[in-house]
């Protein structure tokens, strides 16, 4: 099982200095302390994240680190011009020596596609999504030297080269935030890994989400097992709960009043939206204290071994196999931050280094596909290892 960190980069005082620096610095201990990867999140303007370049932090982070992976969770692919992005993370893999990990999605804060000059995009952000993420994974799939052209409804580009070409090939593992059913043909069809989160959902309610993903995709073709499902979650260790619960609370309670302040908001909210208003709503009364978030699974505060045990048990609900670990969230603390990820390498990560990937519990008897699409029969012990995969 893998272990990774994320930063939005709150920073509550403004002082970005301070913040990025102690992320850094968070970064290369982590590195020292066993952590896979670190991921990064894309946002404009606001209070909630001090992060509008997710590639100058990871070009960063290549010069300082020689092990951990580099992940961008997310890069918007609706607020910037695609071939822009597909160039700079491709110069990220370079750098890194091929330790890019590209996440892709539409965003959903108003204020940022104003920002951005692209307040129109909104309504039809996933069409504008389709199209740059095809941008980007033709242009680093084409042979170095050859155009690439692209004509759609949004973007018309003509004889593009992409220089450099990503290190790994034929591109860097792709993400996509997203459990909706357009989601799950992109991941059916190629291989893509998928990101979720129950930030803005009960955890009861993502892993309802992320197992009917897996069904679909079994039932469409697809190995659950072949396929990354990180799950990012809110998370700050201390040697008992309640010393966790008086550092978390006012950085937690800070980070959703930001957040439910930036999300679209009641009837105005455009199509494909309307949930985050919903959000919003529930927000306004009083669903988003720290009581509230733990009772409901949107974060872990708490001692070590209680993470241990939430953690079998999603590895059985959902076959969780890799937790992205948001520790630095609404501007803790650095040595709580500090503290919290020593707590969890020394405590819960041995738990689980020899963890084999597993498939949801409930998925373990199903058939993997249809009589007439059958691509792959599945073995799994009675405690859902995998055991064999053969083409048919």
């Amino acid at each position: 099982m893998k272990f990774s960190l994320f930063y939005v980069l709150e920073s509550p005082d403004g002082d970005f200095r301070r913040a990025y620096d102690e992320m850094l610095s968070q970064v290369e201990i982590a590195e020292s302390l066993g952590f896979d990867g670190v991921w990064l999140a894309e946002h404009h303007g606001s209070a909630y994240g001090s992060m509008p370049s997710p590639q100058v932090a990871a070009a960063a982070i290549a010069a300082r680190t020689t092990r951990i992976r580099i992940g961008v969770a997310v890069s918007n692919l609706t607020l910037a011009w695609p071939v822009r992005i597909a160039e700079d993370y491709a110069m990220v893999d370079v750098i890194s020596g091929g330790r890019l990990d590209f996440g892709a999605g539409r965003g959903y804060q108003p204020h940022e596609f104003r920002a951005m000059g692209v307040g129109d995009r909104q309504d039809v952000s996933r069409e504008v999504f389709d199209e740059a993420f095809q941008i980007v994974t033709g242009l680093w799939t084409k042979a170095v030297g050859e155009p690439y052209t692209f004509r759609g409804k949004h973007f018309h580009i003509d004889a593009v080269d992409c220089r450099p070409a990503p290190l790994q090939q034929p591109t860097p593992p792709i993400y996509v935030a997203s459990i909706s059913p357009e989601t799950f043909d992109l991941v059916a069809d190629h291989g893509h890994n998928m990101l979720v989160t129950p930030t803005l959902m009960t955890l009861p309610e993502l892993n309802g989400f992320v197992v009917g993903a897996k069904r679909t995709l079994m039932h469409r073709g697809c190995d659950p097992l072949s396929l990354d499902f990180p799950m990012n979650w809110q998370i700050h260790l201390a040697q008992n709960d309640a010393r966790a619960v008086e550092q978390a609370r006012p950085c937690l309670e800070w980070y959703f009043d930001n957040v439910m302040a930036a999300v679209p908001q009641g009837a105005q909210a455009p199509a494909g939206y309307e949930r985050y208003a919903a959000l919003a709503e529930a927000a306004a009364e009083g669903a988003m204290s720290l009581t509230g978030l733990r009772e409901g699974g949107v974060c872990y505060v708490g001692e070590p071994d209680g993470l241990v045990r939430e953690i079998e048990i999603l590895r059985e609900e959902t076959g969780l196999d890799h937790l992205i670990c948001w520790m630095r969230f609404g501007g803790m603390p650095h040595e709580h931050v500090v503290r919290s990820m020593e707590l969890l390498a020394e405590h819960v990560m041995p738990r689980f280094a020899d963890a084999p990937p597993l498939v949801p519990r409930t998925l373990r008897d199903e058939e993997p596909a249809t009589a007439t699409d059958r691509y792959f029969d599945i073995e799994f012990d009675e405690e859902g290892e995998f055991h064999e995969l053969s083409r048919g």
